[in-house]
């Protein structure tokens, strides 16, 4: 064989080994929980069937509002517009599932609450901890899009890291898909707690001005480290779950990413997380009107800048489908095509008034969606694991506490990991008066959960 027959085998084999697995294109919609579309039954079913109509195979759903959980969490509230007894993502997972389509987990990451007044919930993040809070330079609380929390501390990111593992833990997940993972803006960053461990690993003196160089790049660190820790964490659980990001393309793409906004003034060095391996799908949010000469420029600008940046790893680019026509979208996502990406994302697929209509008229340009592979639970059922625990808790209330431990241990055979299933089973043995057993299961709540309170309370830790 010759070296130039040579060198062309190699070429070969650099572009297959550097060209994303997943041959499907991947046509997703974000689904979020400020409007109706994930938050109960009805509105699941006519999520799925409109996603189904507009020959869409992704669902990205919104699970992590603004520190509270639309699925059972054994860590933050339970949103208060879930009804009792419902989990929606374990509902969704089922039925999305059954049809080819794959369900990434939104979570919202360093934004937690919007309003001046904290939230009620004790489990919540931000009453539990409001020294967590981010400030700005001028010691602002609440930035324009709400209160964030200062990705300089790292209690913070380990909890978050838990809220992660908890969701991969008990539900077939296809993704953990992080949204506001970044500053609010470069004025940003100065909690004490912060500050104290940038003077301690810097030797700085003096509280670092907004633009300061090495007080940036610190704060990119900081976001990194947290990209880095769940990255570790999740595939440590399943390595099959996808872990991809809402990214930042604000202003024109520049030739140098060090010049492009998200690096600049959030603190989102999404480049580096590509080219690491820290995650696996980027989901730049390039909302643009199609229909404006600058909206699409725009578009494609960053669908040339996302695929230089996205060394061999799939990219998703976001798409308004409320700022375009179905022929607009088909438009852009024949641009994203041809510029060699590997799907999209369309925001949002909230229900409205127009979304059935669109749906059917993107449907009819796009053809029925391929399958794509979804993820599976290791033998653990969470929607009927959830079931049998609120029958449990229910039984419990009447005071039939043999038959409220029978449908709670059926709980825990469902689910391995659930942690407060456990804890009402010891609960319940102590109102039998059989201090033996509940300590049993005490120590087996405290071992599904090492944080879990009223186990720690009830072994006297």
């Amino acid at each position: 064989m010759n070296k130039a027959n040579v060198l062309i085998l190699l070429v070969i084999a650099v572009i297959v080994l550097c060209s994303p697995v997943n041959a499907v294109e991947f046509r997703g919609a974000w689904v979020s929980t400020w409007g109706a579309g994930f938050r109960n039954q009805q509105e699941i079913n006519e999520t799925l069937a409109a996603v189904k109509k507009a020959g869409l195979n992704a669902l990205v759903v919104e699970v992590r509002k603004a520190g509270d959980a639309y699925y059972d969490s054994k860590i933050e509230p339970i949103a208060s517009d879930v009804p009792a007894g419902f989990d929606p993502l374990a509902y969704t997972i089922e039925k999305a599932h059954a049809e080819g389509m794959q369900v990434h987990a939104w979570v919202v990451v360093y934004r937690v609450w919007k309003g001046k007044e904290l939230p009620s919930d004790p489990k919540h993040v931000l009453r539990a901890h409001p020294e967590w809070r981010n400030i700005s330079y001028d010691g602002k609380t609440e930035a324009a899009e709400g209160v964030f929390l200062d990705p300089g501390i790292p209690e913070y990111r380990e909890h978050f890291a838990r809220v992660c593992e908890d969701i991969v833990k008990h539900y077939a997940v296809d993704g953990i898909h992080y949204d506001y993972v970044r500053y609010p803006g470069q004025d940003w960053g100065y909690s004490e707690i912060a500050l104290k461990r940038y003077y301690a690993e810097t030797g700085a003196a003096e509280k670092p001005k907004p633009d300061d160089p090495k007080w940036l790049q610190w704060k990119r660190d900081q976001v990194t480290a947290m990209v880095k820790l769940v990255h570790d964490r999740v595939k440590a659980i399943n390595p099959n779950v996808k872990i991809q990001a809402s990214t930042i393309p604000w202003g024109d793409c520049p030739q140098d990413f060090k010049d492009a906004t998200p690096y600049r003034e959030v603190c989102q060095d999404w480049r580096s997380w590509m080219e690491q391996g820290l995650i696996d799908e980027n989901c730049p949010m390039v909302y643009s009107r199609e229909g404006q000469e600058s909206g699409a420029k725009y578009f494609r600008g960053w669908v040339d800048g996302t695929k230089r940046w996205s060394y061999g790893r799939s990219v998703y680019i976001g798409m308004s489908a409320t700022w375009n026509t179905p022929e607009q979208m088909m438009q852009q996502i024949d641009a994203a095509r041809k510029g060699g990406l590997q799907g999209f994302l369309l925001f949002s697929f909230d229900k409205s008034k127009s979304r059935d209509a669109r749906a059917e008229g993107l449907g009819k340009l796009l053809g029925p969606a391929p399958k794509l592979p979804v993820n599976h639970a290791n033998g653990i059922d969470a929607m009927a694991a959830h079931k049998a625990f609120n029958k449990g808790i229910e039984l419990a209330k009447k005071n039939k506490l043999d038959k409220a431990i029978t449908e709670l241990i059926k709980a825990t055979k469902l689910d391995p990991g659930y942690a407060e299933a456990y804890f009402r089973i010891g609960r319940c043995y102590l109102r039998s008066k059989n201090a033996t057993r509940a300590h049993e299961f005490f120590e087996k709540a405290l071992a599904a959960d090492p944080t879990h309170e009223g186990a720690r309370k009830a072994l006297g830790e």
